[in-house]
């Protein structure tokens, strides 16, 4: 199963839209409106990479209002993904939930992975191939609470270097 997540900003009040044409895309299986950096990141899976990169190319680049994009590509590696399809509804729809991107030394990756299991709020982690090494997603009642995760934490993982943080948006977008 290859796997992708991308990162999109677009015209400011066009996030509904967006998001609406991404669900005609057959390799996204969730979008999610965000806030700060990006407006919506959009996560993908298909039986190989050649299908993602097509509907990456052919699909989202071409959704009207899409300024720009950043594709985060998942690399082989087993991840961790700590809940099943009821669990996820449970937590998008009571929880305050962001994904991390981490930037490390890839020679750290397995021990931050590691030291990532171990922190109960990450709910789904994965080693990525490109401008940055990894990137988990985190659940938490409140957003001061998915801050004081990051801080107390996360960033306290011995070999990472920088993160990025994508806040969600409950009840702004779709999983199919």
């Amino acid at each position: 199963m290859a796997r992708a997540y991308v990162l999109i900003i677009n015209e400011s009040g066009k996030e509904d839209s967006v998001i609406s044409h991404l669900r005609n895309i057959q390799s996204v299986s969730n979008a999610y409106g965000t806030f700060g950096s990006y407006d919506i990141l959009a996560k993908l899976k298909a039986s190989n990479e050649q299908s993602i990169q097509q509907d990456i190319s052919n699909g989202i680049r071409k959704i009207p209002n899409i300024r720009s994009t950043l594709t985060l590509l998942v690399d082989k590696k087993p991840g961790i993904s700590k809940t099943d399809d009821t669990e996820q509804k449970v937590l998008d729809e009571h929880m305050a939930q962001a994904y991390i991107t981490i930037h490390c030394l890839k020679s750290e990756e397995d021990n931050i992975m590691n030291s990532l299991k171990a922190i109960a709020e990450v709910v789904e982690a994965y080693t990525l191939v490109g401008n940055y090494e990894i990137i988990c997603k985190i659940a938490a009642p409140t957003y001061n609470e998915i801050s004081g995760i990051i801080s107390k934490k996360i960033r306290k993982i011995s070999g990472i270097k920088s993160t990025i943080t994508i806040n969600l948006i409950n009840n702004q977008g779709f999983k199919k």
